[in-house]
């Protein structure tokens, strides 16, 4: 096989590692570039939703995400104030979904699965420390400049997948447009091993809970729970993730004055941003490289997942030479206004229902989402929505 017969994937993230997944799984040459030296190790995303479990059982990565994790099959909604909450049965959707229920697992648990897969598989190869700064294109190849221990090289391959993240080279390089928004208040996220539910009754392992003062959401993974905040007003980055700063929000969850043990802090900048376009010629962005969200609701990892499986079905056939590269237009076609129209449209509404501040109307509000929950066919509807399965099914009848 000529060397440059293969598939370059930039960025070894869960998009990257999917995407080289399922090609190897259908006998196509990859090279990984991940620009680290090594898969990062950190909090980042850490729910799987339904159809995304769907996907991967294919791979038998699935039953591992559940063993290294913790299955919710409820998620719910918590008002501070009146302690009422909506809760979401995803048992509502079995007939949509093998899996009925969401995955907290951190996503280095599951790119270091895939990872340990692929290493074993002659078809694909993984360069760590190598950066993608520059893409070029004719009708046979891509050729790409990277950068290794400080020096510069060309490479070449049959079609580029641009999984670099959301200040993508390749995105850059090929001068789109990453139209959007950037919101003013950062996220703050500390973890704990602290046990909130010895202390809130029937707290789910998902909650997401609206306050007159500060919303925020609690996540459980093993043996942590997350706690995301926003940022206040005015409030210094610095200042944002300082221990003092942490501590006094963790302890106004409960109204306890208490030191709690913090395992890992950070702060981040919140996004709502699409390319102009997933695919050029074959060059293609999948993931945090063709669209950003805030994430609440825990789509972002999600939908680029979904980028990469849908992407990769529509490689294959071009490779196998059962379509031509017309079929690469409809990748774009299908997934574009899936960020658009259904990520970013329920992530700022769980963005704006926990942002009211005015208090009748955030009750008014959450009531309605009461009424949801307690409504067989409403939550149905809701679940279908907020679990990604309706934008999937929308996009497929899209030709």
């Amino acid at each position: 096989m000529n060397n440059s017969d293969r598939v370059v994937i930039a960025g070894a993230g869960p998009v990257g590692l999917v995407s080289a997944m399922c090609l190897a799984n259908e006998g196509i040459p990859v090279l990984v570039l991940e620009m680290g030296d090594q898969l990062p190790i950190d909090l980042r995303a850490s729910t799987f939703h339904p159809p995304t479990l769907d996907m991967l059982d294919k791979f038998g990565i699935t039953s591992k995400l559940i063993e290294a994790g913790l299955t919710a099959p409820t998620w719910q909604y918590r008002d501070r104030e009146s302690g009422e909450r909506a809760e979401f049965d995803l048992g509502l959707i079995s007939d949509r979904t093998a899996h009925p229920y969401r995955v907290q697992c951190e996503q280095h648990k599951m790119t270091r699965m895939i990872l340990s897969e692929l290493e074993s598989n002659d078809l694909v190869e993984v360069q760590f420390s190598t950066k993608v700064t520059d893409v070029g294109q004719d009708s046979d190849f891509v050729y790409l400049t990277i950068e290794r221990n400080g020096e510069k090289n060309k490479i070449k391959g049959k079609y580029v997948i641009a999984a670099d993240g959301a200040n993508s080279a390749i995105r850059q390089s090929l001068n789109l447009g990453f139209e959007g928004v950037t919101y003013p208040e950062w996220f703050v996220q500390a973890t704990t091993p602290f046990e909130f539910r010895d202390y809130i009754p029937n707290l789910s392992l998902i909650n997401y809970v609206s306050d007159s003062n500060e919303w925020f959401v609690l996540l459980r993974v093993v043996g942590n729970w997350r706690c995301l905040f926003p940022s206040r007003e005015g409030e210094k980055q610095e200042d944002a993730i300082s221990e003092d700063s942490l501590q006094k929000r963790i302890n106004g969850i409960l109204e306890r004055n208490e030191k709690y043990h913090l395992t890992h802090k950070t702060i981040y900048r919140i996004h709502q941003r699409v390319a102009t376009t997933y695919n050029v010629g074959k060059i293609f962005l999948a993931g945090d490289s063709a669209h950003l969200n805030n994430p609440l609701g825990g789509m972002g990892m999600n939908g680029g997942i979904h980028d990469a499986v849908n992407l990769t079905e529509k490689l294959t056939k071009v490779w196998k030479k059962t379509a031509d590269d017309s079929l690469f237009d409809l990748y774009t076609k299908q997934r574009q206004p899936v960020a658009v129209e259904s990520v970013q449209a329920q992530a700022e509404r769980n963005r704006q229902l926990l942002n009211e501040r005015d208090r009748e109307t955030r009750l008014a509000r959450f009531k309605e989402m009461q009424s949801t929950a307690n409504n067989q066919s409403k939550a149905r509807s809701f679940l279908l929505k907020s679990s990604m399965i309706e934008s999937l099914e929308k996009a497929a009848r899209i030709q």
